[in-house]
C-alpha cells in the first residue's frame, strides 16, 4: 500500500482523533495485511483496498461504545478485526484474541510485535469452547457466529457487568429473536458508522433461560 495522501486515512484520523504516531502503527498494520494476504486468505480480496473504512473504521467504532482501559475478549479474531485495531487505538486496553487457525495466530502475533502492542495482546490459538474460563469487561466478535452461538460460547467469560459489543448485519432482528429463545438479556442497538443496514448489539445481563 502506497504512502500517497489518502482521503479515507485522513477522514479516519479526524473522526477518531488519532495521533500521527498511532496512524503510523495502523499504516504498518495495513502493509502487513497486504503482504500476508498474498500468501493466505485473511480478508476478502475485494475489501483490501477499502481497509480504512471496511476494516479499521468498522473496528474503531466499538471503542467509543466500550470506553478505554477495558479487558476485551475477541472471539474468532481472524485478521485482527476488531481486536488489533482497538489495541492500537487504546494503549490502556488489554485484549485476548481467540483464533483456532494457527497461521492466522502467527499473523496476529506479527502485527502485535511490529506495532508495539504485544504487551497488551494475548493471542490464544485455541477453539473458544476449549479455552480456560476467565472474566472480561467486554466480549466482541466480528462475523464469527450468530448471536445465540456467541452467547453460548462467551457466557463462561462474562461477569455481572460484562458488556457484549457485537457488530451485526441486516438480519439483526432475526438473530435477536433466535437468541431470546435461549437467553435472557438486555440490549440496545447502535447504528453502524460503516453500513447503513448494520447495527452494533450492546448486550448486558446475559444468562441462559
Amino acid at each position: 500500500m502506497d504512502a500517497e495522501p489518502d482521503p479515507e486515512r485522513a477522514e479516519f484520523a479526524a473522526e477518531f482523533d488519532v495521533s500521527r504516531e498511532t496512524m503510523a502503527k495502523l499504516y504498518c498494520y495495513a502493509n502487513l495485511l497486504a503482504d500476508w494476504q498474498q500468501r493466505m486468505n485473511l480478508v476478502g480480496p475485494s475489501t483490501l483496498p477499502l481497509i480504512w473504512n471496511r476494516h479499521f473504521r468498522d473496528s474503531a467504532q466499538l471503542l467509543p461504545i466500550a470506553g478505554t482501559g477495558q479487558r476485551w475478549l475477541d472471539i474468532g479474531a481472524g485478521a485482527g478485526f476488531p481486536g488489533l485495531v482497538l489495541a492500537i487505538l487504546d494503549p490502556a486496553a488489554q485484549l485476548t484474541l481467540v483464533e483456532s487457525i494457527t497461521k492466522k495466530c502467527h499473523f496476529l502475533s506479527c502485527v502485535a510485535t511490529e506495532t508495539g502492542t504485544n504487551t497488551q495482546i494475548a493471542v490464544a490459538n485455541v477453539r473458544i469452547e476449549n479455552m480456560a474460563s476467565q472474566r472480561f469487561d467486554i466480549i466482541t466478535a466480528r462475523a464469527a457466529a450468530s448471536l445465540d452461538t456467541l452467547f453460548d460460547w462467551g457466557l463462561r467469560f462474562a461477569g455481572p457487568r460484562t458488556r457484549w459489543i457485537l457488530p451485526k448485519g441486516a438480519r439483526v432482528q432475526e438473530e435477536l429473536a433466535s437468541a431470546a429463545a435461549h437467553f435472557h438479556f438486555d440490549y440496545q442497538l447502535v447504528a453502524s458508522r460503516t453500513d447503513s443496514a448494520a447495527n452494533i448489539v450492546v448486550a448486558t445481563r446475559v444468562k441462559r433461560r
